[in-house]
């Protein structure tokens, strides 16, 4: 239950991000703020709940919370701890029974699945991909990871067996791995990456944010950030199956000019950030793993210039 409310609160955290950048009105969202505070109560609960009967004692607990063993224990007693999460999971069983209600947790589907190119006698670079319908869930990272490797693998038409051999792993861990059910290794990803001639840097923003690590832990100078923020960027591109310009316009609702996306996803701005936090979105990525990065951008110093200073008398 625990993996399940972090994962609920994270599609809500996501929806939020979304309706900020779309500057819904104060009503949805404080909706969101609520949802995200019943959630954290929900997480609360269920950790306190493992922790008891892990032999975990109330001091250990509180100790994390800042508040006294005794308030901890009084606020979750037994009774208030089976109720809290008897009632989450009536609301997430009547989530399921409806759909209007939005999903109770992160979708669990085959990232590329959705994402192959259309048959080519239909193919139209500016039509919205399957998958990327205005208003669709944001993917979490190790589905954006598994979406561009498996568009990698459809674009390119490469066996399993091909990418198999190359990366010296099995079929089975290869459909996992392209079903988003495993996250590889960094060998492993450079292996199918190279495998469907793709360069691994370009998945490389990607692999990093799957497994939980800084965006911009080798970023010193604002160029280099600038050049790091393009790199995710095209990264979420290549996982939501290379999307024409004026597709990703119509997702950003006509926020954003095809010519404004062209300009930044072929790295020659970077933009400010509404406009950069609507791109991410409109290609199904959180605002939030990119905001390091385009900070870094717009604050960091330029590299230093490097000048020869020469007398005059040098020229004869």
């Amino acid at each position: 239950m625990i993996t399940e409310i972090a994962e609920a609160f994270q599609v809500e955290s996501n929806a939020m991000t979304n309706a900020a950048v779309e500057q819904q009105g104060s009503a949805a969202l404080l909706a969101h703020s609520a949802s995200l505070a019943r959630q954290l109560e929900d997480f609360e609960a269920a950790v306190i709940r493992r922790g008891r009967a892990q032999g975990e004692s109330w001091e250990e607990l509180a100790s994390h919370l800042s508040i006294s063993a005794e308030r901890l224990r009084k606020k979750w007693s037994s009774d208030k701890l089976n109720r809290r999460l008897e009632q989450r999971a009536s609301r997430t069983t009547s989530s399921a029974s409806n759909p209007l209600s939005g999903p109770a947790s992160l979708p669990r589907q085959r990232p590329g699945g959705p994402l192959g190119p259309p048959p080519a006698d239909v193919a139209d670079p500016d039509s919205d991909p399957p998958g990327t319908a205005a208003g669709a869930t944001p993917r979490s990272p190790h589905q954006h990871l598994a979406a561009a490797l498996s568009f990698l693998q459809t674009q390119g038409d490469r066996p399993l067996r091909v990418l198999e051999g190359h990366a010296g792993i099995s079929p089975s861990y290869v459909s996992r791995v392209l079903a988003g059910e495993r996250r590889p290794s960094w060998p492993v990803t450079m292996a199918l990456a190279e495998a469907c001639g793709e360069p691994p840097s370009t998945l490389y923003p990607l692999w990093r944010v799957a497994h939980g690590q800084p965006v911009d832990v080798r970023v010193t100078t604002a160029e280099q950030a600038a050049e790091e923020f393009h790199r995710f960027l095209r990264s979420l591109h290549l996982a939501a199956a290379l999307p024409g310009p004026d597709c990703l316009a119509r997702l950003s609702r006509r926020h954003l000019s095809p010519s404004d996306i062209t300009q930044v996803l072929e790295g020659r701005s970077v933009p400010d950030w509404p406009t950069a936090a609507r791109l991410v979105v409109a290609l199904q990525g959180r605002p939030a793993d990119i905001r390091p990065l385009w900070h870094a951008a717009r604050t960091l110093p330029a590299p230093p210039q490097h000048t020869t200073s020469m007398y005059a008398d040098a020229f004869g």
